[in-house]
Order: structure tokens, then C-alpha cells, then sequence
């Protein structure tokens, strides 16, 4: 985390939304970066990645899926939308559930935060 737990809680949402958006993008990478890990490599072209899809398994297709979304995710935050995410949500409900999969208690600390300070609000 770039400040303490309590410090960053303290923030305006928006100022939490943007501190919290470095540490939640991290905990995506490293949740996709381990599920890229477990498949078999992914070819570049469609007519590749087709077959690829086609060649799994149903437990590593469960995988590729959800490696699939939290790819858009971490997009999502660097300003592509994922489907399902409003375009202006700076940090759509389905980043911030899969970032607390990643089981830092601190980053749940500050999500919970978040999600508190945000409450209030419609969007």
C-alpha cells in the first residue's frame, strides 16, 4: 500500500478510489498472472485462440473465463469499461470482490472503507 490503512480510510471517496485503484489493479494482475500460469499457453491469432478454447478442459475453461474477466477488469480501471461496469465507476463492484480473493486483510480493510464511504450514494 502506498499510505497506512487508517490513513488512506480517512480519504474522500474519490481520493480513496484513487488510492485504492493501484493496490486493487496489483491484486488482479497477480490473481490473472497465477491463472495464466495454470493454462496452456494462449496463441496470438483468432483461428489459435479458437482451437485453444476448444482444446480445454471444463475446469481450465472455468479458469480462461474468469482469467478473462479480471483481464477486462484490470482494463477497467486503466479506463477500457468492462462489460457490466458503468464507465464512470472509477472501481466497479466486481474489482473490488475479486481483489479481496487475493486475501490481503489490509486491501479488505480499505475496500471496506471504500464501500462504507460510498454507501451513501447512488451509481
Amino acid at each position: 500500500m502506498t499510505a497506512p490503512a487508517a490513513a488512506l480510510a480517512a480519504l474522500a471517496p474519490g481520493e480513496l478510489a484513487a488510492q485504492l485503484r493501484g493496490p486493487v489493479q496489483a491484486a488482479l494482475a497477480a490473481r490473472a498472472a497465477a491463472l495464466r500460469a495454470s493454462l496452456p499457453p494462449q496463441p496470438a491469432t483468432s483461428e489459435g485462440r479458437y482451437e485453444w478454447w476448444r482444446s480445454l478442459e471444463p475446469e481450465q475453461a472455468r479458469r480462461a473465463a474468469l482469467l478473462d474477466r479480471l483481464d477486462a477488469l484490470h482494463a477497467h480501471l486503466d479506463g477500457v469499461p468492462a462489460l457490466g461496469c458503468a464507465p464512470t465507476d472509477p472501481l466497479p463492484a466486481a474489482a473490488l470482490e475479486a481483489a479481496e480473493e487475493s486475501g490481503d486483510r489490509e486491501l479488505a480493510r480499505l475496500i471496506a472503507a471504500y464501500r462504507s464511504a460510498n454507501s451513501g450514494t447512488t451509481g
